[in-house]
């Protein structure tokens, strides 16, 4: 199974809720790069043809899943236990039951806990750029059997 992880793109501040914070026009750019490179994952055959694209259900990650969406052309969905705070044991329970490649939208802290879980078999915070993405490929059934096998950051973009 391969699991590619995003953080949304960056958002405003100063919202009245943290669930309505939009992205920046430099966040849009950023949530576009991503796609942009998890369409080339898909195209080199590295993300299979029927990966699902699933968001938080904040509007910032749902900006950036739409732009994966539209980038590749792949169905999305919302999936209410990726919020940042949300339960890293309650998603890889979720995570064992798909039957095929995902693609995560989601927020820090989240992100970086998951990541851990999945790669070094224990939850901590690791810290993530606005719209980096990780392609991660193993088994999921156990902690700390996934491998990191590629990364985007936006920066590689802004050079």
């Amino acid at each position: 199974m391969k699991i590619c992880i995003v953080r949304h793109g960056s958002a405003e501040t100063g919202a009245d809720a943290d669930e309505l914070r939009s992205l920046t026009e430099k966040g849009f750019q950023q949530a576009q790069g991503a796609g942009r490179w998890i369409q080339s994952l898909i195209t080199e055959q590295q993300l299979a043809d029927d990966v699902l694209i699933c968001h938080s259900p904040y509007l910032r990650a749902q900006q950036t899943a739409d732009a994966v969406i539209n980038a590749t052309g792949k169905p999305g969905q919302q999936c209410d236990l990726i919020t940042p705070q949300g339960d890293v044991t309650q998603i890889l329970d979720w995570l064992v039951a798909q039957e095929r490649d995902i693609v995560l939208v989601s927020h820090l802290p989240l992100v970086g806990r998951l990541a851990a879980k999945l790669v070094e078999g224990q939850v901590f915070d690791q810290p993530w750029s606005p719209a980096e993405a990780w392609l991660l490929e193993g088994d999921i059934a156990a902690s700390g059997c996934m491998t990191v096998t590629g990364v985007w950051y936006p920066a590689l973009e802004e050079l």
